[in-house]
């Protein structure tokens, strides 16, 4: 079984003065053990202290405690085949002329088995959220797009120019 990162759900939502959408990815990999996640972003809008300015940075490296990794922290330790579903609503406040785009570039590396076999499978997901609202405050665009969808087993990963993993 290769590697897979699927998008289950991308639905817009405007609540509590934030608008954005609710993002589901759904993971598998077929050995868990060492598994690896890079989930990079990129925006011009950094929305948390250590995010650079339209630079990639590895959320899983910056905030390895959020909710949204949540789910694949608690699969550590597990062996053979998992799928996990991860959720992110990310969202900016819906103000006068906010904008942001939030690119994602999502790479699941696979795991070794118990024989030490595997560890050669990835999946990469690439993504753009496009929010922005008018001089009023009133929701103009409210956009999320695939960019991306890949799997391979014969080499590594693709990555964004410049931009290295390990």
């Amino acid at each position: 079984m290769p590697v897979s990162i699927e998008l289950m759900e991308a639905m817009n939502y405007a609540e509590g003065g934030q608008f954005g959408h609710r993002i589901q990815l759904q993971l598998s990999v077929p050995n868990r053990g060492a598994a690896r996640l890079n989930w990079l972003e990129r925006t011009h809008k950094p929305y948390v202290e250590g995010m650079p300015v339209d630079a990639w940075v590895d959320m899983y490296r910056l905030q390895p405690g959020s909710a949204v990794f949540a789910p694949w922290v608690d699969s550590e330790g597990e062996e053979g085949q998992v799928t996990v579903m991860l959720s992110d609503p990310p969202s900016i406040r819906q103000v006068a002329n906010a904008q942001r785009t939030l690119d994602f570039w999502i790479v699941v590396l696979d795991g070794v088995d118990g024989e030490g076999g595997g560890g050669d499978a990835w999946g990469l997901f690439q993504a753009r959220q496009t929010l922005r609202c008018d001089a009023h405050g009133a929701i103009v665009e409210q956009v999320f797009v695939i960019t991306g969808d890949q799997a391979g087993s014969d080499s590594d990963p693709p990555y964004p120019r410049g931009w290295r993993p390990y």
